[in-house]
């Protein structure tokens, strides 16, 4: 037909699941388009059987119907404008960009630094000693929970690139690779910690404090159980009899002696130090050698390194034609009690130090990740 305004007009009209059918009368529901084209949700039909279907696009490109009918082209049954039926394209959407939970990045931030802190805490404090099964438990509890970050995030990486999920496995992959680093750092750090200034600490304040004590006169053998010695005064190092023993570090030995009194048949006490002489050369310099007020000692605790330092002094005895038959070896100092604080101080700095650090380093990931995230 044609409109008012000279524009040919369409009929659509919906016949239930009729298909396209251009020989047959339009049925009851008809709507004309002129200007404007009118839709029902079912088939299509042209009511006038001399139009070629070429004009509404069914198998022709979408500059046909444009011609025939001043602008106006050729219909989806959805109601989309297309070059050919059935072959319209949906408009281009703006890629969105992904969602971040403020309830994720809390957990990836505050997940990895408590397992940390439970980790380290357990195995370079006190509780290690006064309670160990309770220690390794909170151990064990914090590698279950690494262990099963890094099963959660597997399983959802391997769901995604299978396409059984639709769940992004970004943050899962992220918490399982920090709380992995956290618990790998906080065991090095803790045991680190533990051996060099807690058990030290803690086996020298069960052991028995001596003052008073002249080199020339007491033997090692009376002094097995003394972790703190306070000598008398005239005390000194012989430095001219000093000597290193090497094995990958330099374990440093010097004889303490009387000033007062001669040579004395056994050699049982030994200033030490690491890495503070030449070895083969009288060159000690470890520890307060320097200050005349140091007169004390405090005892060697390690039992890895207390071999090295026997060691030297068994080639101090072959270099010097000296005799140590039963050798104790201590730090040489002013004020043994105070160095004793220094291990507890020592332990707790390293422990909270070492829990800041991560903490910082967690936050810096955690920042990264979500900036990361937002650009992928």
């Amino acid at each position: 037909g044609t409109s008012s305004a000279g524009w040919p007009s369409l009929k659509i009209c919906s016949s239930g699941d009729v298909p396209f059918n251009f020989e047959e009368k339009p049925s009851r529901r008809c709507s004309t388009v002129g200007t404007a084209a009118v839709f029902h949700s079912t088939s299509v039909h042209l009511s006038t059987p001399t139009w070629s279907p070429e004009m509404y696009g069914y198998g022709g490109s979408a500059a046909a119907p444009q011609q025939q009918f001043g602008g106006l082209t050729s219909f989806n049954a959805t109601g989309a404008a297309a070059g050919g039926y059935g072959a319209a394209k949906a408009p281009a959407l703006r890629k969105q960009r992904p969602q971040i939970s403020l309830f994720v990045v809390l957990i990836c931030l505050l997940a990895p630094i408590a397992v940390f802190g439970t980790v380290c805490g357990a195995l370079s404090l006190s509780i290690r000693r006064s309670s160990p099964a309770l220690a390794w438990i909170a151990v064990g509890a914090g590698a279950l929970a690494a262990a099963g970050c890094t099963y959660q995030a597997v399983t959802t990486t391997w769901k995604r690139w299978n396409e059984q999920t639709t769940r992004d496995p970004f943050w899962y992959m992220f918490l399982s690779g920090t709380m992995l680093v956290a618990w790998t750092a906080a065991f090095c750090l803790g045991e680190t910690n533990w051996w060099n200034n807690v058990v030290p600490y803690l086996e020298l304040q069960t052991l028995d404090v001596r003052f008073d004590v002249d080199p020339a006169t007491t033997v090692g053998q009376q002094l097995m159980d003394v972790g703190r010695v306070t000598f008398q005064k005239g005390t000194q190092l012989d430095l001219k009899q000093s000597i290193g023993f090497k094995n990958g570090d330099q374990y440093c030995v010097a004889p303490i002696v009387s000033s007062a009194g001669g040579k004395p048949e056994s050699y049982d006490f030994w200033a030490i130090g690491l890495n503070c002489c030449s070895g083969g050369t009288a060159d000690f310099h470890c520890g307060e050698y320097l200050n005349p007020k140091a007169k004390a000692g405090l005892r060697i605790m390690r039992e890895d390194q207390r071999a090295f330092y026997r060691l030297a002094v068994q080639q101090a005895e072959a270099s010097y034609n000296i005799h140590a038959n039963h050798p104790l070896f201590f730090y040489w100092m002013e004020d043994p009690q105070a160095e004793l604080e220094s291990y507890k101080d020592d332990a707790q700095q390293s422990f909270y130090l070492g829990s800041l650090a991560f903490s910082a380093l967690q936050v810096v990931l955690v920042v990264f990740g979500v900036v990361l995230h937002s650009k992928m």
